[in-house]
């Protein structure tokens, strides 16, 4: 058991500098010029540009690119995971990680997945964050706005998806009422139930595109649980209209003896979140670091 955990983070954080890392890896530069060359977007100047870096397809792209790009900096010189976990799109990208898919396959899944849900997303949709509300004030919350619970982050850390002027509205009640919440740079109401559509023909192209033998179980997003090649087709798909459970995907990855979560961006909302749980396991971003030197020298430290 090395007592690593590999985390791979969602939409929101995108930035122009976001492959910087990557890039000092000449295994990691190869593989994004496949990448791009597959999905026909160079991902490396669509960052750089800082041009529609939020819209769902650009997000996805950008996300799983940089993610499984600087996982391919890395791999050969830190300890093999004990698990990989993902939110939200990352999971995709965490399954990358894992070996699940090679690139020109990636390349095909990531921008069909962005496809399936712009095609039944609803017009000016989006996703809420919100702290401090009781799981009762939630729920009235999203009834009296038509809003719906994405994902579970803490006790009392949810996203809520829903449209757009339904969740400024649900903001205006949430703020004046004392609490913290913020409209999340995200352009589709993920992991809710109208979203539905996209499930079967997303599981549909997965059971097209096999997964290959993991190198390390990946923690399904819907509930915290490690499952088998065979199951990535339903749970992966499953996950885009169903709640997120990341509070189970936290709490599974200390259960599996996790001592050292990497982060590997863009932002550090995941280690923030591993941070707050107040265990005895010590959470970093990859953005913490100028260097891929750095992140093997921590991460070799941590773990001594």
């Amino acid at each position: 058991m090395s007592g690593l955990a590999i985390a791979c983070p969602g939409q929101g954080a995108q930035h122009t500098k976001m492959f910087d890392l990557a890039l000092q890896s000449e295994a990691a530069r190869d593989w994004l010029k496949v990448y791009s060359a597959t999905t026909g977007v160079d991902v490396v100047a669509l960052a750089a540009s800082g041009e529609n870096l939020f819209s769902n397809r650009n997000a996805q792209l950008l996300i799983c690119g940089a993610e499984i790009a600087t996982w391919t900096a890395l791999q050969e010189r830190l300890p093999q995971p004990e698990v990989f976990i993902g939110y939200s799109v990352g999971e995709l990208a965490a399954y990358g990680c894992a070996g699940a898919w090679n690139v020109k396959e990636l390349g095909l899944l990531v921008p069909q997945r962005a496809l399936l849900m712009d095609q039944v997303a609803p017009a000016h949709a989006g996703m809420l964050a919100v702290k401090g509300l009781a799981a009762t004030a939630l729920d009235d919350i999203c009834k009296c706005y038509n809003l719906e619970l994405a994902i579970i982050n803490a006790d009392d850390h949810f996203v809520l998806g829903g449209v757009r002027d339904d969740i400024e509205s649900a903001a205006a009640e949430i703020t004046a009422a004392g609490h913290w919440c913020k409209a999340l740079d995200v352009a589709i109401p993920s992991h809710t139930s109208v979203m539905r559509a996209a499930v079967p023909p997303f599981r549909h192209l997965l059971t097209t595109v096999p997964a290959r033998t993991l190198t390390a179980p990946v923690l399904a997003g819907i509930n915290g649980l490690a499952g088998a090649e065979a199951t990535i087709a339903n749970t992966l798909s499953a996950q885009i209209a169903e709640p997120v459970r990341w509070q189970d995907c936290m709490e599974t990855t200390l259960e599996r003896g996790v001592t050292v979560v990497l982060e590997l961006g863009p932002g550090r909302a995941l280690s923030r979140m591993f941070d707050e749980l107040g265990a005895t396991v010590e959470a970093r971003s990859a953005e913490d670091f100028r260097t891929l030197d750095g992140i093997v020298k921590w991460v070799e430290t941590r773990l001594a």
